[in-house]
């Protein structure tokens, strides 16, 4: 799709211009060239650095609760590099019920032996509870032997691009390495400064989308052209988001509740804007007043806020930012309509506040054209 796209693209600036035509022949035969070089390139790639099933490092996951058997099923993955042989743990309750259909080697102070009999030199702590003195002890004794001991959250963290809210604790974020962007006050203007001067050139150069859409919507359905609605903000602000009405007037005379699959209060032209996000746009005015920013985990609704507060730990993070139209949890998710949705959109919320720089800010606006495109996740 990218070639054709591309093909089109390269066409249309070179048949503008009168001094740069070329044959059709030619443009066919650099999309044709350039198939085949790309795929060969892939193949390259996958055959010689994708680490194949035999050369994956044997691992031992300490604990078999919801975290273990998380990151075991994670690790299932063809292009990890760790293959997962079985599990400790000290739950003989759990152990002589057989509850569990994992492989479970011994308990935790038989990590030692069990490394030596099986061959295996590293493990991964899925315990995120009930770490008591002894518990500490035989994983301590374990890596001051060589053994190598790795944090459930970081392994999780490096092959989802996601933070596993419901399975960190208060000393892992403390001393975790990340969040840097949030004390360096110069990085914080710089961002500001590229959200003022892109929103206002954005501004100016949809203008003719903007008047279109707001008259298509004015003769479809009674009601204003734009929808203000609450929103929370950085620090727990609550702002008004500016939005091109989708739905039909009044839609939630009757209260505040998600978007649902084929929703019926949906308008005709509604459904399109959302589907190529162009119900956003006017969004643009809250970056330009720096209520938003370009990039950020999207603002949620105060109605909706105090109950994911409740339910989910670790949610008031997001405060920690300005929100944004798009951010890595909009690229990487679907549209989220549940608290289940909401959990999980915040893990990729929580990931981009620990790393979040200017290049993955870069890498978002990139993956955002791909979803624009591809109405990808609209609701």
């Amino acid at each position: 799709m990218a070639i054709v796209a591309g093909g089109f693209v390269s066409a249309f600036i070179f048949y503008s211009l009168p001094s740069w035509k070329y044959g059709r022949g030619l443009f066919l035969l650099q999309m044709i060239l350039t198939w085949i070089f790309i795929s060969g390139w892939r193949l390259i790639i996958f055959n010689l650095f994708i680490p194949s099933k035999k050369e994956k490092e044997d691992v031992i996951i300490i604990g078999m609760g919801e975290s273990g058997v998380a990151i075991s099923n994670i690790l299932k993955n063809g292009n990890s590099p760790y293959n997962v042989i079985g599990f400790l743990d000290d739950d003989q309750d759990k152990l002589k019920n057989g509850s569990s259909p994992q492989n479970v080697l011994g308990q935790t102070k038989d990590l030692l032996k069990v490394a030596s009999e099986k061959g295996v030199n590293t493990a991964i702590l899925a315990v995120t509870n009930n770490r008591g003195p002894s518990f500490i002890k035989n994983i301590l004794d374990a890596k001051m032997k060589g053994i190598k001991i790795h944090d459930m959250p970081t392994i999780y963290e490096r092959f989802t691009e996601r933070i596993p809210v419901g399975y960190i604790y208060d000393e892992w974020l403390l001393f975790s390495e990340g969040f840097h962007l949030l004390s360096h006050s110069f990085m914080s203007k710089f961002k500001r400064l590229i959200d003022f001067g892109v929103s206002s050139f954005l501004l100016l150069l949809c203008l003719p989308i903007l008047l279109a859409t707001a008259l298509a919507i004015r003769l479809d359905s009674k009601g204003p052209v734009l929808y203000k609605q609450k929103r929370v903000g950085k620090d727990g602000h609550v702002f008004e988001v500016y939005k091109f009405r989708s739905m039909v007037a009044n839609a939630e005379e009757n209260g505040a509740v998600w978007a649902g699959r084929k929703d019926s209060r949906i308008t005709r032209v509604g459904k399109w804007i959302r589907l190529w996000r162009i119900d956003e746009l006017p969004q643009l005015i809250n970056i330009f007043r720096g209520e938003m920013s370009l990039i950020g985990p999207r603002p949620e609704r105060p109605e909706f806020e105090k109950e994911l507060e409740e339910k989910i730990p670790y949610y008031s993070i997001r405060y920690a930012v300005r929100p944004g139209i798009s951010g890595w949890a909009q690229v990487n998710y679907p549209y989220g309509a549940s608290v289940e949705d909401a959990m999980c959109k915040l893990e990729y919320d929580v990931y981009y506040i620990k790393n979040m720089s200017l290049l993955l800010d870069l890498r978002i606006m990139l993956k955002t054209i791909g979803v624009v495109i591809l109405g990808v996740g609209a609701r």
